[in-house]
């Protein structure tokens, strides 16, 4: 509903997250795009951003001098850089690296199914990769605190329709509740 013609407000304020630690800048993110596809707000208004990081409990002092301090410019001008150099011309893309071996990493652009990406670990490891077992949804849910009903079935690799049947349960327990909007839904943590 907002014309948004710049991100940069937004991409510095993630980056300002980010000087916090990975686990801030990842529940700012989470946050932040609650409040743009949910809540149809600004994501470039300071005083929404502000909020944001409040909500994602990080330190409110640090985020506010980061906000406007050349730290986050040049963290933000460095993954620009990177950017570039990488020639990332689409979203999403990746590049694996193996850091024991001096060999050049390997681009993926685009999305493809699981077991490309296993191979391609596999090849750049030189071993097979173990898989780790996802938590229960529940625990998920709580962690998170607000997921897409997509992003679940990606995470627990499930059929739609089976999902949605644990999604019901834990619905009817009063640990979640669905937050519709016009691309999908999302599940909101209320226990």
């Amino acid at each position: 509903q907002n014309d948004i013609t710049s991100s940069y407000q937004a991409s510095l304020a993630i980056k300002a997250a980010e000087l916090q630690g990975k686990g801030a800048g990842v529940r700012f993110l989470r946050i932040l795009r609650e409040c743009l596809f949910v809540d149809s707000r600004d994501i470039n208004n300071k005083d929404v951003l502000i909020e944001c990081a409040h909500k994602a409990k990080i330190d409110m002092d640090e985020f506010i001098k980061d906000l406007d301090s050349q730290r986050a410019i040049n963290g933000l001008q460095c993954d620009r850089r990177i950017t570039n150099e990488m020639d990332v011309k689409e979203l999403p893309t990746l590049v694996f690296f193996n850091i024991r071996d001096e060999i050049e990493g390997v681009k993926v652009a685009g999305c493809y199914p699981y077991n490309v990406y296993v191979q391609i670990l596999t090849e750049t490891l030189g071993k097979h990769p173990t898989k780790n077992t996802p938590p229960p949804i529940e625990d998920f849910i709580k962690k998170y605190h607000f997921v897409a009903t997509q992003e679940l079935i990606s995470v627990y690799d499930m059929e739609e329709n089976d999902l949605l049947k644990e999604l019901k349960k834990l619905k009817l327990k009063q640990l979640i509740t669905p937050v519709h909007v016009k691309n999908g839904t999302f599940w909101r943590y209320t226990g």
